[in-house]
């Protein structure tokens, strides 16, 4: 038994051929390690990158605040005045002598336009009243429409009349007297507020009163409007 394994280890057997280069296994093992790594880092650095776009780059540019309400152009001003004409025109049928803007209440202002009106019916009475448009950014000049038609007023009439859209119409009958207090004429005065937030409001003067068929009429018409 002895003399078996001693002659099994004097043997000098070749190992089989392997089929490939073991160094050459292990550089390219080597050189795919550091393919790898490489391609990590890059996308560490490419997603680093991105996160840093996202916290360093400036966003949107802030949106400037609106500047405050301007007064109406002089077109602007011309155009409410030819619409107002035409209003006249269409409410007072046979109405001559129209004169507008000749009155000290005549005023621009910023989102705002009143405006005077005289006119001869057809009658040949003579009578005035006086429309004030106002945008949006004005809304806070004119009293609120809650406000309104809450208290008696004088003769006790005073009429809301919802509108198309959502806006409100508000008819108040006024009593005009004289220095002894005594009842001269009645007349009324018609407050619009449009959903927009812009109002008109008209306000009868001396002589032949508009009636409430041709207030609403003026007042609702839809160029009557401050663009």
């Amino acid at each position: 038994m002895h003399e078996l394994e001693t002659r099994l280890r004097e043997l000098d057997v070749p190992e089989p051929p392997l089929g490939f280069d073991p160094d050459d296994v292990a550089d390219r093992a080597a050189r795919q390690a550091r393919k790898r790594g490489a391609g990590i880092i890059g996308t560490l650095a490419a997603a680093s990158a991105v996160a840093a776009v996202a916290v360093f780059a400036p966003g949107p540019a802030p949106v400037p605040p609106a500047g405050p309400p301007s007064p109406p152009s002089l077109a602007e001003q011309s155009r409410i005045r030819l619409a107002l004409a035409d209003a006249v025109t269409r409410a007072l049928p046979g109405v001559h002598d129209l004169t507008l803007g000749r009155s000290p209440a005549d005023s621009i202002g910023p989102e705002r336009m009143g405006v005077t009106a005289e006119f001869v019916d057809a009658d040949g009475r003579p009578g005035n009243f006086q429309l004030t448009v106002r945008g949006p950014g004005a809304a806070g000049e004119v009293v609120p429409a809650d406000r309104l038609c809450t208290t008696p007023v004088s003769a006790g009439r005073c009429t809301r009349v919802p509108q198309p859209g959502g806006g409100l119409l508000v008819l108040s009958e006024l009593v005009y007297r004289d220095r002894n207090g005594d009842p001269v004429r009645d007349g009324t005065v018609g407050f619009l507020y449009r959903p927009d937030g812009s109002t008109a409001v008209v306000i009868g003067g001396l002589g032949y009163p508009l009636t409430e068929e041709q207030l609403t009429e003026v007042i609702t018409d839809p160029a009557l409007t401050l663009y």
